[in-house]
């Protein structure tokens, strides 16, 4: 099946389908529906299911994912088969990788699930995909950059961002899987955080096991970033 033309594609990690950390994402951002949302959080809950909603909205149009390589436009030399080609090629030469157990971080003013611990097999893996899929990004805009560095980059983030098209790669990448938007008041994240610990007990402390990768794509600016192809992981015969 030829895959869909998307405005923007990435690379990213994506729990397994079932999995305790899908059910848990999937419920959380609100993707299966508002009842499983309510029912998870209950009606004696700090915050609010609108409110809930709210800090949720780019994780929710993102996906519930960890980045390998950062969204992105398709350059117009390629096609969308021949970036699924290179991501099968890619994962052929791989093999899982099992990350530290996961924990809730506050990462700037936004909450997100982190590994405890750093993983040096996991940053190689990122920046093999940021570089394997390279050629397949269309530049940037010079707006697009200035957009970027409106966040009070450092020097070498810059640097990271005019070279591969984003600041947060190569010694910039931090894996995370993003829950909420920003959350400026400290006693409102504080109240998310208590209660994500609770939601997120089953898979907080839990390893993660990465032994595929999974091509999203983003119909328009706005849209949601849907899977379209998940690749296992395969060592070369």
């Amino acid at each position: 099946m030829a895959a869909p033309t998307a405005s923007r594609y990435a690379i990213y990690y994506a729990p397994e389908l079932g999995s305790a950390l899908d059910v848990f994402g999937q419920t959380w951002l609100g993707l299966r529906g508002r009842d499983a949302l309510s029912a998870a959080v209950g009606k004696s809950s700090p915050v609010s299911l609108d409110r809930i909603n709210e800090f949720t909205d780019s994780p929710r149009r993102y996906g519930f994912h960890g980045t390998l390589k950062p969204p992105f436009e398709l350059n117009p030399a390629n096609r969308p088969a021949g970036l699924i080609e290179a991501a099968q090629v890619f994962a052929r030469s791989r093999a899982p990788i099992q990350l530290p157990p996961l924990e809730l971080a506050v990462i700037g003013k936004f909450i997100a699930l982190t590994p405890i611990a750093e993983s040096a097999a996991l940053e190689r893996l990122a920046a093999a995909c940021v570089r394997a899929f390279e050629g397949f990004r269309t530049p940037l805009s010079r707006q697009q950059e200035e957009d970027y560095k409106l966040n009070k980059l450092t020097v070498h983030q810059e640097q990271m961002l005019e070279h591969w098209g984003y600041p947060y790669v190569m010694e910039e990448f931090r894996f995370h899987i993003s829950l909420t938007d920003r959350i400026d008041d400290d006693a409102e994240r504080d109240a998310v955080m208590s209660l994500l610990a609770t939601l997120a007990t089953p898979v907080l402390g839990q390893p993660i096991l990465i032994r595929d990768l999974v091509v999203f794509a983003q119909d328009g600016l706005g849209q949601p970033m849907k899977a379209i192809e998940r690749i296992p992981f395969g060592r070369n015969a």
